[in-house]
């Protein structure tokens, strides 16, 4: 049989079900959830951020290997031509995208350094707002 603790004398004279639904206990469970709920959103735009995050990282190496591939085999002739081809591809990501390539001994290197604050969605972490992404990226020159 369920003890009552909460109800004051006004609620004896109502309903047996208003009377019930004033002093039932088994709702306490809410108050720890909506005292829970910011970490949990918190948590959940993190997640969000981070895997945002990633998926720009692989966008943009997926970009500077296509690059570097067709400066390899004569698709684009000069590095200033492969930097723009990055460089237009990677601009809806970030307006804020820098870019380099270069040749070293038949190798060619790119370079795309994008802040980390543009890849992100949410935007809870501050810490993210002074974090760059580097994407490398180096293939062997075939001509």
């Amino acid at each position: 049989m369920k003890q009552v603790f909460c109800c004051p004398r006004s609620l004896h004279i109502m309903s047996k079900a208003r009377r019930n639904f004033f002093c039932d206990e088994e709702g306490s469970a809410t108050a720890e959830a909506v005292i829970w709920m910011p970490v949990f959103i918190m948590l959940l735009g993190l997640i969000v951020d981070t895997s945002m995050i990633f998926s720009g990282q692989a966008q943009a190496l997926r970009v500077i290997q296509d690059a570097n591939r067709s400066l390899s085999i004569g698709r684009i002739m000069t590095t200033g031509d492969a930097e723009s081809f990055i460089l237009n591809n990677l601009i809806a990501l970030s307006p804020r995208v820098t870019v380099s390539t270069k040749v070293i001994d038949g190798m060619i290197i790119s370079t795309a350094i994008i802040p980390a604050s543009d890849l992100g969605s949410v935007g809870i972490l501050p810490a993210f707002e002074s974090i760059d992404i580097h994407v490398i990226a180096q293939h062997m020159s075939e001509i």
